[in-house]
């Protein structure tokens, strides 16, 4: 079985992009997997328009200003042209593609950990650093938020499932709190981790979830019984990130130990692994093909400079 799943990715290479904007800090592909953005710690973000042969200089998306942190690219076709990027001044620019500027630019209650898209486009939620306030927005009425609320835990991470019926928050408790949605009633919470829950994915029909945790353990959940499946290990530190491939026959996972794992979801086998020279600081599937793009913090090591990167076949 290893055998096998290592040929998938036999032909696999890094692909570094030109980067000079610092630790990176996050990054988003587009729905349609045609462009490629990332933020860090310096200067503009940057955008590579991933055509055939590749672009690896990138243009800088200078309109969008140098203090953000986070971003996403919305994943509906209705609104693919909003890329929503929180930045430290308590706020979040949605940027148009199409006219290259700020549509709008919403208030938060705090600097943001995290940010999320619903799968239909309509709202995007923030998670605030300085309060653990969830606000979500919608798009349409985007100028307050259409929902916000305070939250007991420590959250780490938001998502929907792909269904747009509940709402998932990764808690540093180690469990998910799962809501209904829109009504936001509180349905159940779903146990599974020693420390804290740090990150949270679905696969695409929404039958599986997967959550990484600061006990180093991987766990895969059936999404509508929230019975555990099974549990991947070979981590040896925090998970910081977890990520289904476009056809779900993958997830990969980043942790603390300078590793990137990719384990095939039903086996748990491993197909491919990375050794990296500094902390993964993103993770993300292209959404079409086996492409997956990561951006690093680099160290004091000459050797270890911030990048970002697409292992991708060659």
């Amino acid at each position: 079985m290893a055998s096998e799943l290592s040929y998938v990715f036999k032909d696999h290479k890094e692909n570094k992009m030109h980067w000079e904007q610092g630790a990176v800090y996050d990054l988003s592909w587009s729905s349609d997997g045609g462009t490629l953005t990332a933020v860090g710690s310096k200067g503009a973000v940057r955008s590579w328009r991933l055509e055939r042969g590749g672009h690896k200089e990138g243009d800088e998306l200078k309109t969008l200003g140098n203090n953000i942190e986070r971003l996403a690219w919305c994943p509906a076709p209705s609104n693919a042209h909003l890329l929503a990027a929180a930045s430290y001044e308590r706020t979040v620019n949605l940027w148009d593609q199409r006219a290259n500027n700020i549509s709008s630019k919403l208030g938060t209650s705090g600097t943001n950990t995290d940010i999320c898209w619903s799968p239909s486009g309509k709202y995007f939620a923030v998670i605030s650093r300085d309060d653990g306030k969830l606000e979500v927005f919608d798009v349409a009425q985007s100028q307050s938020p259409a929902m916000a609320a305070e939250v007991d835990e420590v959250v780490c991470s938001v998502r929907w499932n792909p269904q747009e019926t509940m709402l998932f928050l990764a808690t540093h408790q180690g469990a998910v709190e799962v809501y209904e949605w829109p009504s936001m009633r509180h349905l159940t919470v779903v146990s599974g981790h020693a420390a804290s829950c740090n990150c949270i994915a679905f696969d695409s029909c929404g039958k599986t979830m997967a959550t990484g945790g600061a006990d180093a353990a991987i766990e895969l959940w059936d999404a509508k019984d929230f019975s555990l499946t099974h549990a991947i290990s070979g981590h040896q530190s925090p998970l910081l990130f977890v990520d289904f491939s476009m056809d779900d026959r993958f997830l990969a996972s980043a942790s603390d130990d300078l590793s990137i794992r990719i384990h095939e979801t039903f086996s748990g086998g491993l197909a491919h692994s990375l050794d990296v020279d500094s902390l993964t600081t993103a993770v993300k599937w292209h959404p079409r093909n086996l492409a997956l793009a990561y951006g690093s913090a680099g160290s004091n090591k000459a050797s270890a400079k911030p990048s970002v990167t697409i292992l991708l076949k060659t």
